[in-house]
């Protein structure tokens, strides 16, 4: 796909697709409930198809499926079924590891597998503390995908977390549910949260106390789960009102989950014109993000505010590039091990297009104040990454050949309408 130079600035609105995370727990989520669950503004991509799937090979029925509305209904937790095949995760981690804790207490085998990326990706930070709680989990060598539970009765008592993951997290409060007494987990750094304040509105005991998490074991009740927009796909638009002088975009709709706008504060930091506004608080909070251009510098990323923004980092990369100053990342080691190695994917594209990039071991150095080139670009089968380089083509000095853009079908199938909308606004 050969993609032009916009010779314009950036001005209007957008809701973003529905958030991801939130679709994939509250569809994963349902198959606890006895009864009916409902997903408003779900979104409907190749990963959340995969959630979807899981739960249906488990016995939960789809009895309604629109373009905003999904109806699910569960025979409760304790009658899910044996699944009589493979189940197949595609390309989504979320979904694989979120579902190794909650088959945790299901009397049953069953086995988990995915696409070639899938399959290498790091599978042990997930199945080394379910098993420390007595759960059967089981993988290829080094801990890889495909993975078989056999789920039964386990322990609960504590558990120290290795690497700051949202995805592990969830997947031990999952088991916490189905253990024999409460579990607490202490994180390494805070992730996102949106594991327990579904599950705290779906009637589950669960107490928070900064990076520490205790679930008491025991049922949740159906929820009705109204998704906002996702505040990773809004990025995108986001940074390119940032790159374009006299751009003004309001993004609607979207979590404004602590966990989830580090990005955002991060482009506010830049030099950007960032605003929220708060319209509802619980159980997630929602509301608008207006960015407004403004010369930018650039800035330190450690790994403490990594956890926030870890999706992000490939268009911090951009940015910094078009940066008043040098930006270093540090602490970023988890981009290694995403769909694609992201480090490398970033820094190798972008210094095909003429960035001055330096890639570490986690991280990278960016030095600021230039101007992309055009050139030939890979998504190496990564939806972030190819998003991103769409954006970087809007700003490059000649057309940009993007190879692989079939990629965002994993998280945002229409990125590319809202692309041209945008350009012909």
């Amino acid at each position: 796909m050969q993609l032009r130079p916009w010779n314009t600035r950036l001005k209007g609105r957008i809701r973003p697709p529905s958030d991801k995370s939130i679709t994939h727990r509250g569809v994963l989520f349902s198959a606890l409930a006895k009864g009916v669950s409902e997903i408003k503004d779900p979104l409907d991509s190749l990963d959340t198809a995969a959630s979807l799937a899981v739960i249906q090979n488990l016995g939960v029925k789809l009895i309604e499926r629109t373009a905003t509305h999904w109806v699910l209904k569960s025979p409760g937790y304790q009658d899910l079924e044996e699944p009589r095949t493979i189940i197949d995760c595609l390309n989504s981690g979320t979904t694989m590891r979120l579902t190794t804790g909650l088959l945790a207490g299901t009397p049953f085998l069953t086995v988990l597998s995915g696409d070639d990326s899938l399959r290498e990706r790091p599978m042990a930070r997930v199945m080394d503390p379910l098993r420390a709680l007595g759960i059967d989990i089981r993988g290829r060598q080094g801990g890889k995908a495909p993975l078989v539970v056999q789920g039964g009765p386990h322990r609960g008592g504590v558990s120290r977390l290795s690497v700051a993951s949202a995805q592990v997290k969830s997947a031990l409060i999952l088991a916490g549910l189905s253990a024999d007494a409460p579990l607490t987990i202490h994180e390494l750094l805070p992730t996102r949260d949106h594991t327990e304040r579904l599950l705290k509105a779906m009637g589950a005991s669960i107490e928070v106390q900064s990076k520490t998490i205790t679930v008491a074991p025991g049922p949740v009740m159906p929820y009705t789960v109204a998704v906002p927009g996702d505040p990773s796909s809004a990025a995108y638009w986001a940074a390119l009102a940032s790159l374009l002088e006299d751009s003004e975009l309001l993004v609607e709709g979207v979590s404004l989950n602590p966990g989830r706008i580090g990005f955002y504060q991060l482009l506010q930091d830049m030099g950007a014109h960032v605003e929220f506004r708060v319209i509802q608080k619980s159980p997630e909070p929602i509301g608008d993000i207006r960015i407004g251009w403004a010369p930018l510098h650039g800035v330190v990323v450690d790994a403490d505010i990594v956890p926030g923004l870890i999706d992000e980092l490939p268009l911090i990369a951009l940015l910094a590039a078009h940066a008043k100053g040098d930006t270093v990342v540090s602490g970023a080691g988890e981009l290694r091990v995403k769909e694609t190695d992201r480090i490398r994917a970033t820094t190798d594209n972008l210094r095909s297009l003429g960035v001055e990039i330096e890639e570490h071991a986690d991280g990278f150095s960016v030095k600021g104040g230039q101007r992309l080139c055009g050139g030939v670009v890979k998504a190496m089968g990564d939806h972030r990454i190819a998003m991103m380089l769409a954006i970087a083509a809007t700003v490059a000095s000649g057309p940009v050949v993007l190879e692989g853009a079939e990629a965002m079908e994993i998280s945002y199938p229409e990125f590319f309408r809202d692309y041209w909308r945008f350009a012909d606004e």
